[in-house]
């Protein structure tokens, strides 16, 4: 699907950012929370100026739309376990849950600006926390953002919600909780040779072998995604874009370069907005130790979005 002939101008879209309550993690932490910062300045100076609105956090009856009580409990009042901390892969305090709600809340707004037709398009500069499961948060995700957004948006006026996961990993909390549920589409796209090595079973998988590159990954891409559309016809798209796709990647295992980023994330975008489906958009993972080299990475996938929203309004 190509874009429409033309240089269409860029559609800046409202983006949602969490810098009111940084992520602080110790030094040498194997998580690139600068990129988040890096990310913010890079997008206002590219064109988003004045389209960025930090949030503050979810409340917990958000939160209880997905997650079990006992668990945010024991979240909500600093009380998880030694193994359970470990698990999640962040040390627990007061900054580091805020900055946890927060992105819920930045997703939130990102969906309630798509679904009251504000925008096609909206995106948070965070979440995309694929791997928390109802009972419990795993591989840097403590509360899924997409899944209490998708189940919110199903008790106001959703009926068919596509969740297109392109992170290097599978979402695994993400397939968990929405096995049973089939408002709810969960499309997979991750190296089969990586975490989580107990894979859960999304509605569709796509496991693909370590080092796949650009051609590769986008045969199949394309070969899935356009029949996902036709069949499931969704009304709303949640689109998680992991840059840890790239080759350059430390954890992904993947082999894209940025313009296999580019093609990936113009295809997706494309789809959805040509059909006039509302796409939500969020992080995933990037795990460059150049921490500015990840937020560059994110920033092409946000512009690419506004690169094709200008072509479609």
């Amino acid at each position: 699907m190509g874009m429409p002939e033309g240089d269409a101008a860029s559609a800046f879209y409202p983006l949602f950012s969490c810098e009111d309550h940084p992520l602080e993690l110790p030094d040498g932490h194997p998580f690139p929370h600068r990129k988040y910062p890096l990310l913010e300045t890079t997008l206002e100076s590219a064109g988003f100026a004045g389209r960025v609105t930090r949030v503050g956090t979810a409340s917990r009856k958000m939160l209880e739309t997905v997650h079990d009580a006992a668990y945010l409990d024991r979240v909500l009042e600093g009380r998880m376990s030694a193994e359970e901390t470990r698990r999640l892969g962040f040390p627990w305090g007061p900054s580091y849950l805020n900055r946890a709600l927060a992105s819920v809340e930045a997703t939130w707004q990102s969906t309630l600006t798509v679904l009251s037709g504000a925008s096609r398009m909206a995106g948070a500069l965070a979440g995309g926390t694929h791997h928390a499961y109802a009972d419990h948060g795993e591989g840097y995700c403590t509360f899924n953002d997409i899944a209490i957004c998708a189940r919110l948006a199903l008790a106001r006026q959703s009926n068919r919600v596509l969740v297109i996961d392109l992170d290097a990993h599978q979402g695994n909390g993400t397939a968990s909780i929405f096995r049973s549920e089939p408002q709810v589409f969960t499309f997979s796209v991750h190296c089969e040779d990586n975490y989580p090595r107990s894979k859960e079973r999304s509605s569709l998988d796509v496991g693909l072998p370590r080092g796949t590159g650009d051609d590769a990954y986008m045969d199949a891409l394309d070969f899935h995604l356009p029949d996902l559309f036709s069949w499931f016809d969704p009304d709303l798209v949640f689109f998680q874009s992991g840059v840890d796709v790239l080759a350059a990647d430390r954890f992904g295992r993947l082999g894209l370069s940025l313009e296999g980023l580019r093609r990936r994330d113009t295809l997706v975008f494309e789809t959805a907005l040509s059909r006039g489906v509302p796409l939500v958009l969020t992080l995933g993972g990037g795990y460059q130790r150049d921490h500015a080299a990840v937020a560059r990475a994110h920033a092409q996938t946000y512009l690419t979005g506004a690169k094709v929203l200008g072509a479609w309004v």
